[in-house]
């Protein structure tokens, strides 16, 4: 797929565990489609999501076989989650986000919704960068809006793998064999930290100039930087930055209901 001047797609993706969908869930997936009556829900399951990998990325086997070899559950849907976005774009929602009473179609600024192929949200926001380049700052993984066919999210899938058989590699392991305690830290190799580097370094090679806390951090409004807009820390994780008034409206609430922080990386 490519990215094009249409809009970002109308589906919310979730993805269930074993144990199905909790009646918390229920209410905070309805909070989002009662809101947004245009826009659908897919939920995978983790038989559908293997049928939905192996579909969509036949031409890549060595995409299939690494995600169906995965083990530890938080590994699969945090990879799970970059490959929908970038086979058919869309919102990516856990099943403990709910939404408040922005209308979704209303995320994205006017002026900038036709340039926007990808809405990340800061999770930590570091304002206090200095004068480096480096990224402190965090986007959120549990909501994150994307058109199909972004490089932004090519690179996300490429890191991620290039993590995986590192650690696969560094354990003398199969990615099969590869365990929850093997991994240095699930936000670093396929969770929110690793999608905020891999989305950075792929707008420094689209803009050719360096992305850091300086471009990213501090934020009051939504800023377009290239085709990637961030919402201020208030849009998606306003319970952990404590409810800042300064930085525009709430427009999801994550519960935290944190299901994959166990020995064995999820359900």
């Amino acid at each position: 797929p490519s990215p094009t001047s249409t809009a970002i797609p109308q589906k919310i993706w979730y993805k269930a565990g074993p144990k199905g969908i909790s009646e918390a869930s229920g209410r905070w997936i309805s909070s989002c489609l009662l809101n947004n009556p245009t826009w659908r829900r897919e939920t995978l399951t983790d038989y559908s999501s293997d049928t939905y990998v192996k579909s969509f990325y036949a031409h890549r086997p060595d995409i299939v076989n690494m995600y169906l070899s995965l083990a530890v559950p938080i590994l699969k849907a945090d990879f799970l989650r970059y490959l929908i976005l970038f086979a058919e774009g869309g919102i990516w929602s856990g099943l403990d986000v709910s939404c408040e009473d922005v209308p979704i179609d209303e995320w994205i600024p006017k002026q900038y919704r036709k340039d926007t192929a990808v809405v990340v949200g800061l999770e930590f926001d570091d304002d206090d960068w200095g004068y480096d380049n480096y990224l402190r700052t965090q986007f959120a993984s549990w909501t994150i809006m994307a058109k199909p066919g972004s490089p932004h999210f090519r690179m996300v899938i490429q890191d991620v793998m290039k993590g995986l058989q590192d650690t696969a590699n560094e354990n003398n392991v199969s990615i099969s064999g590869v365990t929850y305690r093997m991994i240095s830290d699930v936000v670093d190799v396929t969770g929110p930290k690793r999608m905020t580097r891999s989305i950075a370094r792929s707008l420094e090679l689209q803009l050719k100039e360096p992305i850091g806390d300086k471009n990213t951090s501090g934020l009051t409004e939504p800023k377009l930087i290239g085709d990637v807009l961030i919402l201020p820390s208030a849009a998606f994780a306003a319970r952990q930055a404590g409810y800042p008034g300064d930085r525009g409206p709430a427009l999801v609430s994550h519960h935290y209901a944190g299901s994959w922080k166990n020995e064995k990386g999820g359900e």
